[in-house]
């Protein structure tokens, strides 16, 4: 279906690179069956769509393109970070390479068949890797962050005064600000308030007020801060929008998880934290450290995005990683036995990577029916089903089918569909509940009436439906009870594509 990694939400992607294509440059969820005011989120990939649009090239072409392009962009902008904190070649590579493939111990989990699923197998944006080969939005805040984080390592040195400007920084700040804002805005979260504490420690330690590093902290503040009042604004008086707001829950895991998901990286970090904690020094430790603790604390703030606050987390936890290194595993390892070591500590980094990639691979194609199932592949009967709807449907009408199925109808057609997604379904439950009665003849009225706020257009039977009645049974009459409940004069059509039917129900 042309998303490898987390396709159920990989289809929510090309949805939204769907509506640009079609001229869109405000955001709907095409989950949600019932009309509502669009708004201004998600607008990289809306911007895709128009990209594609221009180009004339699919949407997939141009989520793969720009997935590799904002990956080779972060790959670039990490190197960058490190040459900017070391002078010397060995650390500035050693920071590169783990902060590259680096990952967890989260294979150890699922070798010993825990059942649990550590940070480094299941949260992309955590790891660049990861991220690389999940989305391109993932990368690219990863990229900015590391772009900004370059520029206040420089200017927080000891000596530095000048204000930002056009060419030292301060517009590049300010601009990747209005980007993250943009695409990841949970991103600043971390970085922002380490800025905060950082100025306030300023003025504890020298007693006089830091302008400098509030000149320099602004490029990052201010910026955002419109973004955050347009996007209150839309959660309080856009009810659709503050509603998908509300069940958007992507809580962070158990600790240990987290500490499973660093694994080696956290491990090897243990003494360049102490030595920060210790020393505390200016030259990057003390915005390191305070990123880093900001982060791991926001980790678990009680809102409704705290995984999210994981993307960036890698980036002082390599840092001091790097640290801990140069100032002491090196010196405590025998010079014979270094090179081993760090062998086997990037050969225990990569496994996690490999069965990101893999375990999907493997879905595709050796394991069909786990590849159905999870919504990588679909049956050619349904993938034309998707054309039909496509090509000879009408826009911007209701389908109603199985989840899965209805996952993707968004993502290639202009239709929406009754319930869909998890977090873009709204309301989810109540949607997902009417599905099931509808298909399992609970209520064969519940999907049909007037008193809806939308109306069914579209509605597909076939083996991926009557699979859904065997998973969620018992059903209430025959299997396809709705189906035949359905009056005749409201059959505008019946399309077969192999073994699914499109039961067309014509206008409302």
């Amino acid at each position: 279906m042309g998303i490898l990694s987390n396709p159920k939400d990989g289809a929510t992607y090309l949805s939204k690179i769907e509506q640009g294509r079609r001229g869109a440059w405000l955001f709907e969820l095409r989950h949600t069956p019932e009309a509502h005011d669009g708004a201004g989120f998600h607008t990289f990939y809306i911007f895709l769509g128009h990209i594609a649009l221009l180009t004339g090239l699919s949407d997939v072409i141009i989520f793969h393109l720009a997935r590799v392009a904002t990956s080779l962009f972060m790959f670039i902008a990490l190197y960058q970070l490190g040459a900017t904190i070391w002078v010397r070649l060995r650390p500035r590579r050693l920071f590169f390479t783990l902060i590259a493939v680096g990952s967890g111990l989260g294979w150890l989990l699922l070798l010993f068949g825990s059942g649990e699923i550590a940070a480094d197998m299941n949260i992309p944006e955590a790891f660049p890797l990861f991220a690389a080969y999940t989305n391109p939005h993932f990368p690219l805040s990863i990229a900015a962050l590391a772009l900004i984080a370059s520029t206040y390592i420089t200017v927080f040195r000891r000596g530095y005064q000048a204000e930002p400007s056009v060419d030292n920084g301060g517009l590049t700040v300010m601009l990747l600000s209005m980007l993250l804002a943009l695409i990841q805005p949970t991103a600043l979260v971390p970085i922002g308030g380490a800025l905060v504490i950082y100025v306030l420690i300023r003025y504890r330690l020298t007693r006089e007020f830091p302008v400098h590093e509030l000149r320099w902290s602004s490029m990052l503040w201010l910026p955002a801060v419109p973004f955050a009042i347009y996007d209150v604004a839309v959660f309080r008086f856009n009810d659709i929008m503050g509603e998908f707001n509300q069940q958007n829950q992507t809580p962070s895991p158990a600790p240990y998880l987290y500490l499973f998901g660093y694994g080696l990286l956290l491990l090897v970090a243990v003494p360049g934290l102490i030595r920060a904690v210790r020393r505390f020094e200016r030259d990057g430790d003390q915005f390191m450290l305070l990123w880093f603790v900001i982060n791991v604390a926001g980790l678990y703030v009680p809102f409704n995005l705290q995984r999210r606050l994981a993307l960036g987390l890698i980036i002082p936890l390599v840092y001091f990683a790097v640290r801990a290194l140069e100032d002491y595993w090196f010196y405590k390892i025998p010079r014979d036995w270094r090179a081993p070591a760090m062998i086997a500590l990037v050969v225990f980094l990569v496994p996690s990577n490999i069965l990101n990639l893999g375990v999907p691979l493997f879905g595709a194609v050796v394991d069909k029916e786990s590849g159905l199932s999870g919504g990588i592949l679909m049956e050619t009967d349904y993938w034309n089903t998707l054309q039909w709807l496509d090509q000879e449907g009408t826009p911007n009408t209701v389908v109603l089918a199985e989840p899965t199925f209805s996952l993707w109808v968004p993502a290639y057609t202009d239709q929406r569909v009754v319930y869909g997604h998890e977090f873009e379904t709204v309301p989810n439950e109540e949607r997902l509940a009417q599905v099931e009665d509808w298909y399992l003849g609970r209520d064969c009225t519940t999907l049909l009436g007037d008193d809806l706020p939308f109306q069914v257009r579209y509605i597909v039977w076939g083996p991926r439906e009557r699979t859904f009645i065997d998973e969620n049974g018992p059903t209430s009459g025959p299997i396809g009870k709705c189906i035949d409940a359905i009056p005749e004069d409201r059959i505008q059509q019946k399309v077969e594509q192999g073994e699914v039917t499109i039961y067309d129900l014509g206008p409302a």
